[in-house]
């Protein structure tokens, strides 16, 4: 399995991001990859009538995050015994981010869930919501503190995309077992009479242990398959939390186009509403 050797975390330097910063330090760490920290300055907007140099103030402020990021950086690099690189750049947040990360070719990018205000902490953050549309790389979104995963649930449905969820999943739980959970929806429970349905889910629940069995036969490590029947975001969630999952690993779900940046009804519901940390695994 080709390992990651480049780890992308945005800070602003608040707490969120801060937790977010030291959880993609234990990760470069965990896989022998370089970290890298950027620090996006939103540009001054002016109105009409101030007078002040916007672009001596741009800088002042680019020139501040460089003085923070020089010992954040060099203290994470003697804790985890990591190799480190800081960025600072001005502009839109996401966009700053999405382009960095395609810049250093970054094999994951880790980001801050949610504001420091109480009232927007069940909400997803704006940066990161924005970042989610605009590329379609690996995204950790962190909500939890720095300790290890030490149960990882990936959710696949046997597409590309969810076979690189599968590949994050297991780099992410290490030496611990991996939940790989496959939902089937009781879409023959609508369509189909009573007499018919339990025959027709049967075989779609055999058929669905066979293509999860071909799946783990190839996939390294210690792994164990789930398969659920039930609405997928709620199922995943509802086994998380019965699991106590650290890490909910889903795939994008995109398509070929404009639909590769765009969420499935599935990622988008899990990463709104789990507890814990959620990465989306796509191809950018």
């Amino acid at each position: 399995m080709h390992t990651a050797s480049s780890i992308l975390a945005a800070t602003d330097f608040s707490a969120a991001a801060t937790s977010a910063v030291r959880r993609a330090a234990r990760i470069a760490s965990q896989l022998g990859a370089t970290l890298h920290v950027l620090h996006v300055v939103s540009p001054l907007s002016l109105y009409p009538g101030q007078h002040m140099d916007a672009a001596a103030l741009n800088n002042s402020a680019l020139d501040g995050a460089a003085e923070q990021l020089r010992p954040l950086l060099a203290s994470l690099a003697e804790e985890f015994g990591i190799r480190t690189h800081a960025a600072w750049r001005i502009g839109r947040v996401h966009a700053q981010i999405a382009g960095y990360a395609r810049e250093v070719a970054a094999d994951l990018v880790v980001s801050g869930a949610r504001g420091e205000h109480p009232l927007l902490r069940s909400f997803l953050g704006s940066t990161t919501s924005r970042l989610l549309r605009v590329y379609g790389g690996p995204i950790l979104i962190v909500r939890r503190p720095n300790w290890l995963y030490a149960h990882v649930l990936a959710a696949v449905d046997f597409s590309a995309d969810s076979d690189a969820a599968l590949v994050w999943g297991r780099r992410l739980a290490g030496e611990t077992c991996l939940d790989v959970l496959h939902v089937l929806e009781p879409e023959m429970d609508r369509r189909l009479p009573l007499t018919e349905r339990e025959a027709a889910n049967a075989d779609m629940r055999t058929i669905a242990s066979n293509l999860m069995d071909n799946v783990l036969a190839s996939l390294p490590g210690k792994n164990r398959s789930h398969v659920e029947t039930g609405y997928v975001p709620t199922r995943i969630l509802e086994l998380a939390q019965q699991w106590r999952s650290d890490l909910i690993v889903v795939g994008r779900h995109g398509h070929d186009g404009l639909e590769a940046f765009l969420l499935g009804s599935v990622s988008k519901d899990v990463v709104q509403a789990a507890e814990c940390d959620v990465l989306v695994a796509g191809v950018e």
